[in-house]
């Protein structure tokens, strides 16, 4: 299981960062590229479930339905 971590230590870059990126994507502010590379990860995303729920006889493994 993978374990949390509330309040991970972050330095100021990595919040700025983690800031103009949720700017970016809340505003609709996003290039060609970065869509492009969003829309491939949650095609991937959805295949490898699909994959993953086939595998177990049509259930998800972990909700168990």
């Amino acid at each position: 299981m993978i374990h949390t971590v509330p309040n991970p230590k972050m330095t100021v870059h990595e919040v700025e960062k983690f800031r103009d990126n949720l700017r970016k994507c809340v505003s609709g502010k996003l290039t060609l590229k970065e869509k492009k590379a969003i829309e491939a990860r949650t095609q991937r995303i959805n295949r490898v479930a699909k994959r993953i729920i086939a595998n177990n006889g049509g259930k998800n493994p972990i909700l168990g339905y």
